[in-house]
């Protein structure tokens, strides 16, 4: 069997100044199926036409079997072109269509005898399924009596049995032709093909090791290697459950009451969305416990941050598709007739559903262009995984041929008028399920930038997550975020040292301390930003702290009984979970000094041998530190006070140590409540003195 070769050498393109393709070299021989592929954009479609020849460019040179020519498509039994578009004329029966299409006996009748085909022998095109119309037009075009076949998408959007019945038709008929295929759906070009190539920044690339395709950035590192195994998921599972922080500790830490001055949730800006205000409150709602989850999320806030990415995001134009895509009014009229009987009772009687779809179907179309033209800035070379995995499945989205001609037509007044009809049925029926997931990724984007702007304007920084069992923490410039002039501090707990026995006066810092660490870990299980210079953590399952316990006087429970119940919660979650934060202030401060005193001992010396957990508590019952000074698992850490000509001083750092000071009774007369009640008292006085006597 005769061998020709197909060769593409000088290829040069460019849009204005923008250049698509320099310098360009492929060959293709008969028997070969070279697979092209690259970004949403890049010149693939280009390429091919350029090839076929129904695409000029001042550069190019295009030989088969050594022999130049400029336009191949006009020389007979060369080369055929699938576009990515349909081609076909739509009210016409496929057996009519094939024989218009073939003009060789035997060829025709291997066509209407397919098995796929042969019982829609009497259908117009617009019968079939994509995947059925994708087929025949393949199967008509390796009929036809050609060297080469160039294939532009025959994967794109098709039911998966018709890409194994594409991919079928090019190995039964590879032995007599050339194949060049392109298509976003990687996986079937890469099982079709006998080489690769990849365009990149205009040049093809050969690729000979499928790693190679992360290594130049055109898939997410991860996708093909190892380090992909596991699908990023922003949802906790069955399997990984949450990160736990109840009702009384978020209530502690202050993180959820937006109509609080004082609240967590208050000081990371707002996203431009409303879709992005809904995805930033879930993802903060949503703690977990699984470090791939946790540092995808990282890692695409902190790109986001460094890269000084900003969103420049329509907010009117992306509610208001995302209203119209979920509206349950009745679909346009799919014809042209019904479009201009529409347009003519519109200018008579206007109609709200009339408005709410042809509104609906602009600023779809306006938001799929927008995702066209943020595509590029975040695709780059340095772009994590989960934010390149995120990106990708927007670029297959829109990849989709028919969203690629929606995306060219809605910005026309007169197309749009005649198919109006046609694009409601396909936004609201056919790929309603592929916008609105296009509407949550760009929440999700909303979200994570409005993240990285909060933590570029208040300096947090983001955690590392240990891969051990082991529990660990060490943060670095820890600090309160809803201070003014919050004082840094240093702090490192672990398991061998995992009771942290926090002293210090009235007002020296403890509290703001143990909030500040609270909410850094919080925050770093929600895949967050924190309030510090640098942060390590091993991931814990949950989270439990007692700052503001309040009695309970519907229960009938008082302030010490209240702390009691707390304290059994907290045993009952580590004997379950194992592995958690315990913050207390104050332990037992609602009963007698030696009860809290003896109840402190107990409970310190019982968490301290529970070295799967990490334990901070504060008290100002100093004496009992003698006592577990002799257990090695609690170190002693303070907030010192000093006094200046009998004024306290505070520097609010925390230094090794039991704190001495004792400024209850000073604030207490700094206060001047005995004075008050001395003058009160005199004043009682005086008035019975100076009344009349009965």
């Amino acid at each position: 069997m005769v061998v020709h070769e197909l060769e593409v050498d000088s290829v040069l393109k460019s849009y204005g100044n923008v250049k698509i393709l320099s310098n360009v070299y492929l060959t293709c021989k008969t028997g070969d199926v070279v697979g092209i592929l690259g970004r949403n954009g890049c010149g693939k479609s280009t390429l091919l036409k350029i090839i076929f020849g129904s695409e000029d460019t001042y550069d190019k040179s295009i030989r088969i079997d050594k022999e130049v020519y400029a336009k191949p498509y006009q020389h007979k039994n060369l080369i055929a072109y699938l576009p990515q578009h349909d081609f076909l004329p739509k009210r016409v029966r496929l057996r009519k269509i094939a024989a218009l299409f073939l003009e060789d006996h035997e060829a025709r009748e291997r066509v209407l005898l397919d098995p796929r085909i042969k019982e829609h022998l009497d259908k117009p095109i617009t019968e079939l399924s994509g995947g059925q119309r994708r087929y025949f037009e393949v199967l008509l075009l390796v009929n036809l009596p050609v060297k080469f076949i160039l294939l532009d998408e025959p994967f794109s959007g098709i039911e998966p049995l018709y890409k194994d019945e594409i991919k079928e038709l090019i190995n039964r008929h590879r032995p007599e032709k050339g194949f060049i295929i392109t298509d976003h759906d990687y996986s079937n070009i890469i099982s079709a093909s006998d080489r690769l190539l990849l365009i990149v920044d205009g040049v093809c690339k050969p690729v000979s090791r499928l790693e190679e395709l992360e290594e130049l950035n055109y898939l997410p590192k991860g996708t093909l290697t190892a380090e992909g195994d596991t699908e990023l998921g922003d949802q906790a599972t069955e399997e990984h459950p949450p990160f736990e922080a109840d009702t009384q500790t978020l209530k502690d830490l202050d993180l959820f009451d937006p109509n609080k001055a004082g609240s967590l949730y208050s000081i990371f800006e707002s996203p431009q969305t409303k879709g992005g205000k809904y995805k930033l409150d879930e993802l903060l709602k949503s703690p977990v416990q699984q470090p791939r989850v946790l540092e995808a999320r990282r890692d695409a806030i902190r790109y986001l941050q460094e890269s000084g990415i900003r969103l420049q995001i329509d907010r009117k134009q992306v509610d208001f598709a995302e209203y119209y895509l979920t509206s349950t009014i009745t679909s346009a009229r799919r014809n042209y007739l019904d479009a201009a009987l529409s347009s003519i009772r519109r200018s008579y009687k206007p109609s709200n559903d009339d408005y709410i779809i042809e509104t609906g179907i602009k600023q779809t179309g306006g938001f799929l262009t927008y995702l066209t033209s943020l595509l590029p800035v975040l695709q780059n070379g340095s772009a994590p995984l989960y934010l390149s995995q995120l990106c990708f499945k927007v670029a297959e989205t829109l990849a989709k041929p028919e969203i690629r001609e929606v995306i060219q037509s809605t910005t026309n007044r007169k197309t749009l008028f005649f198919r109006t009809g046609e694009y409601d049925h396909l936004f609201r029926k056919l790929v309603k399920n592929d916008l609105l997931e296009l509407l949550n990724i760009l929440y999700e984007l909303d979200a994570y930038a409005a993240v990285a702007s909060t933590a570029e304007k208040l300096g947090f920084s983001y955690p590392d997550y240990l891969r051990k069992e082991e529990p660990e923490v060490e943060i670095k410039g820890l600090f309160h975020p809803l201070l003014d002039k919050p004082v840094a501090n240093d702090f490192a707990i672990d398991q061998w040292h995992n009771v942290c026995f926090l002293t210090g006066a009235n007002m020296s810092g403890k509290s703001t301390f143990l909030k500040a660490f609270g909410i850094s870990m919080y925050l770093a299980h929600a895949g967050f930003p924190v309030p510090a210079a640098s942060m390590k953590t091993t991931i814990f399952s949950g989270i439990i702290t007692t700052i503001n316990l309040a009695d309970n006087i519907n229960k009938g429970y008082s302030h010490f009984y209240s702390e009691v119940r707390r304290v059994r919660e907290t045993a009952l979650k580590i004997k379950k979970d194992k592995k958690l934060i315990v913050i207390f202030d104050e332990l037992f401060r609602g009963t007698n000094v030696k009860d809290a005193s003896e109840a402190s001992l107990l409970i310190t010396s019982a968490f301290s041998k529970i070295n799967t957990s990490l334990f901070l508590i504060s008290t100002h019952i100093v004496e009992i530190a003698e006592e577990l000074k002799g257990q090695q698992n609690i170190f002693f850490s303070c907030f010192d006070t000093k006094l200046q000509q009998d004024i306290p001083v505070y520097d609010y750092q925390l230094v090794p140590g039991v704190s001495k000071e004792s400024l209850g009774l000073y604030i207490v007369r700094k206060e001047g409540i005995v004075d008050i009640l001395g003058e009160a008292v005199k004043e009682q006085i005086c008035k019975v003195e100076s009344a009349p006597l009965h």
